[in-house]
C-alpha cells in the first residue's frame, strides 16, 4: 500500500517547481558560489510540494483511504527522501565538470563541490527533514512555520561548515589539498546519518501525527 501512496505524493501532491529545483544540481558549474544553495532551493521544492497538499486538501483525502497515519507519514518521508536523493546524484556530473573547468579550486564564496561537500550536504539534508517534518506532523498543516525552522536549522548548518572551510587545517581537508580520497569517511559519514534519518525522522513522526486530530 505504501508504494500507492508513495506514487500519489509524485503524481498527485508534488509542485512543479519540485521538479524542477531538483535538477538545481546544475548550479554546481556557477564560479565561485555557495554551492550549498543548489540543496536549499531542493527543500524549497519540498515546502512547494507540502503547500500544495495543504491547499489541495491531501491531508483530509489521507485521512478517508484505508490506509493508517503511519502508511501516510512513510509515504511522505519516502517522497522528501527519495527527491533529494535524486537531486544529489543529478548534481554529481555538474561537480565533476565544475572542478575540471576550475582545476585549482578557485571557489572563494565556499567550499569546493567535492567530496566532502556531498558529505556535508547530506547531512545539511538529513537535519532539514528532521526538523521540516517532525515540525509539519505536529499539525499537518502549518507548512510555513516548519519550512522556517527547518531553513534556520540549515543556515547555522551552512554558516558553521563554510567556517570551518575557512580555518587551518580543517579547510585544507575539506578543500581537498591532501587529495578527494581522503575525504571519504566524510562521504560515509553523510551518506549514513542520511539513511538513517529516514528511519529516525520516519519514527518520531509517526508518533506526532497520531496524536494530530483530524
Amino acid at each position: 500500500m505504501t508504494k500507492y501512496l508513495i506514487k500519489k505524493e509524485f503524481l498527485l501532491t508534488a509542485h512543479p517547481m519540485t521538479y524542477v529545483f531538483a535538477f538545481f544540481g546544475i548550479m554546481l558549474m556557477i564560479p565561485s558560489y555557495i554551492y550549498y544553495v543548489a540543496f536549499f532551493y531542493v527543500t524549497l521544492g519540498i515546502f512547494f510540494a507540502f503547500m500544495n497538499g495543504r491547499e489541495n486538501k491531501d491531508t483530509y483525502f489521507d485521512a478517508i483511504l484505508p490506509v493508517s497515519k503511519k502508511d501516510t507519514v512513510k509515504a511522505k518521508v519516502a517522497f522528501v527522501w527519495i527527491v533529494e536523493s535524486a537531486s544529489v546524484v543529478f548534481a554529481i556530473p555538474f561537480a565533476i565538470l565544475s572542478q575540471k573547468l576550475n582545476p585549482n579550486g578557485s571557489n572563494l564564496a565556499g567550499i569546493e563541490a567535492n567530496v566532502a561537500f556531498f558529505g556535508f550536504s547530506l547531512i545539511m539534508l538529513a537535519l532539514f527533514n528532521s526538523v521540516f517534518l517532525n515540525e509539519y506532523f505536529k499539525t499537518a498543516y502549518k507548512v510555513g512555520k516548519a519550512f522556517v525552522f527547518g531553513s534556520i536549522a540549515v543556515a547555522v548548518f551552512v554558516g558553521l561548515a563554510e567556517t570551518a572551510d575557512h580555518l587551518p587545517v580543517i579547510g585544507d581537508y575539506l578543500e581537498g589539498a591532501q587529495g578527494q580520497l581522503v575525504q571519504l569517511p566524510l562521504l560515509f559519514v553523510g551518506i549514513a546519518v542520511f539513511t538513517v534519518s529516514f528511519f529516525i525522522t520516519n519514527r518520531q513522526c509517526a508518533k506526532k501525527y497520531e496524536k494530530v486530530d483530524l
